[in-house]
């Protein structure tokens, strides 16, 4: 590791420019990630992920005092062919959005979208970035590996939805901006479709052993539209309440897919 450390530390790497640091902190505004079809990963661990993951970033920028793990990914990411810059710890966290310090960060193109699977989870109206991102940390956790965002949703390029995601934003088919309930009535015609309900539902274990379904998970405020609940097939209540109005989405999720999971 020292030996790495040492290696990578002494290049010579290029510096930013005023032009290109400008660049990197306009990415934090959704309207230019669309336009240019890429986002920031940040910190060593969402760039480790990035990195086991096997893609492999356009651009790459490296703290003067980054750690010796992180200059190991540095030089992962180079052999890689990205570009690799070094920079100073006030333009890095001026470039950056989270609220820790963070010693490398990484520019990558947006993640290419694929036909879902059998067991799919429809996010419908959940806007709070940390929310989408744990569930599809949790999706990834519990071997569920497509999730699709329908209208109202946090985008999932969002720094705070990248960093919550834990690098399962990159073993995951995430869909984004999708009408529900076209994708009910077209692709997903003919599964079982579940979504959670306040009261009157069927216990969760009632998705054991399912192989071949949808579940939706709806926003806290406002729960599941009236016409994606048109295709739903059979709802499901989590037990509890004790005075309390409802469960955060991210934490229903949690519970559902993890019974989801069950055989």
């Amino acid at each position: 590791m020292v030996g790495i450390f040492a290696t990578v530390n002494t290049l010579s790497l290029p510096r930013l420019s005023q032009k290109q640091r400008k660049e990197v902190r306009e990415l934090q505004r959704a309207t230019v990630r669309e336009e240019r079809r890429q986002f920031v990963v940040e910190g060593p661990h969402a760039c480790a992920d990035l990195a086991a993951s096997g893609l492999h970033p356009d651009t790459v920028v490296i703290r003067d005092d980054a750690s010796p793990s992180s200059w190991e990914l540095a030089r992962t990411f180079m052999d890689a062919g990205a570009y690799v810059y070094a920079s100073g710890a006030k333009d890095v966290d001026l470039m950056t959005d989270a609220s820790s310090p963070q010693d490398i960060f990484a520019i990558v193109d947006f993640l290419d979208e694929r036909p879902v699977g059998d067991r799919t989870i429809l996010l419908d109206g959940v806007s709070d970035p940390g929310n989408v991102g744990t569930i599809i940390r949790t999706a990834a956790w519990f071997g569920f590996t497509d999730i699709v965002l329908g209208r109202g949703c946090a985008d999932i390029y969002n720094p705070k939805v990248v960093r919550s995601t834990a690098g399962a934003l990159f073993r995951c088919n995430v869909l984004r901006h999708t009408d529900l309930a076209s994708l009910l009535a077209g692709t997903l015609t003919g599964r079982t479709v579940f979504a959670t309900s306040a009261r009157g539902g069927a216990e969760p274990e009632v998705l054991h052993g399912n192989e071949r379904f949808a579940l939706i998970i709806g926003s806290e405020a406002h729960g599941i539209s009236a016409d994606v609940t048109r295709h739903v097939t059979r709802t499901i209540t989590i037990p509890g309440g004790h005075g309390t109005e409802s469960l955060n989405a991210a934490v229903a999720a949690s519970i559902l897919l993890y019974e989801a999971s069950r055989p």
